[in-house]
């Protein structure tokens, strides 16, 4: 039995207006698409290899469903660490779909997976500059540390001066300087054989319970041996000035080598 014609022209309409709303490689052709659907459910339970595959299906039932090129370059290249593959799916997806909305980013994407390619090579020129950007930051910090260390010292060492010269200082006394003896008193005296004096003993530092002592090497300094002994210290400039109290007379800036030091 035949449709009346009225009724086949309607169903024709429609049928025709259902195709044109989702023309060949639109976004809804691919969302429609039973494995690109199925992929997004896989993506979502973290199932990355399988979710690859349901694209990959999709691809081979209908080339048009680009989409699937994007979706696979974005698994491999922010999921699985694969590089190469995430390069060549975004390009494919931009071959199919050069005017697509996303152009640019798929573009910034491609790029940062060059560069993620690039740091996994071995003894790059990319390694290179970034491990002396590393190292040139670390100098920076510590030429920063040691001017600050070197202005609290300086500090210091200007309250102490202010502090000793603050002090009375003792008025001196005039020297009696004895008559020099005529050459007829210096014939009466007796001749005495000169003699030297024995050198005084040298008087050993006695270190403290519980101190320890340091012979200076070459290079050695005040703050290098607070670093050294008192790694735990909260206040480099403190135990410097404990060290410095401990050795009497010592230059700090001036470490002769071979000198032994008290470390209190």
């Amino acid at each position: 039995m035949q449709l009346p014609s009225t009724l086949a022209i309607v169903l024709a309409a429609a049928f025709l207006s259902s195709c044109s709303q989702t023309p060949p490689g639109s976004e809804a052709e691919d969302e429609r698409n039973p494995f690109f659907r199925q992929a997004t459910k896989d993506i979502a339970d973290l199932n990355y290899p399988a979710a690859i595959q349901q694209f990959e299906k999709a691809l081979a039932v209908n080339p048009n469903v680009a989409k699937a090129y994007l979706q696979i370059g974005l698994l491999y290249g922010d999921k699985l660490g694969d590089p190469i593959s995430a390069i060549y799916f975004y390009q494919k997806y931009l071959e199919a779909r050069p005017n697509a909305g996303e152009r640019e980013e798929v573009l910034a994407s491609m790029e940062k997976a060059k560069i993620d390619f690039a740091l996994s090579l071995t003894n790059t020129g990319i390694q290179n500059a970034a491990e002396i950007a590393r190292i040139s930051k670390e100098n920076v910090d510590l030429k920063q540390q040691v001017t600050q260390l070197q202005g609290a010292l300086a500090a210091k060492e200007a309250q102490v001066s202010q502090v000793g010269g603050a002090a009375a200082l003792p008025k001196a006394t005039a020297a009696v300087v004895p008559a020099t003896p005529s050459s007829a008193e210096k014939a009466a005296l007796p001749s005495v054989p000169a003699t030297t004096p024995p050198p005084a003993p040298a008087e050993a530092a006695v270190p403290p319970a519980g101190a320890k002592q340091h012979t200076i090497a070459k290079g050695d300094t005040l703050w290098k041996l607070v670093k050294q002994y008192y790694p735990a210290s909260l206040d480099f400039n403190e135990d410097i000035a404990k060290i410095k109290a401990a050795n009497p007379g010592l230059d700090d800036r001036n470490l002769k080598i071979g000198t032994v030091i008290v470390l209190p």
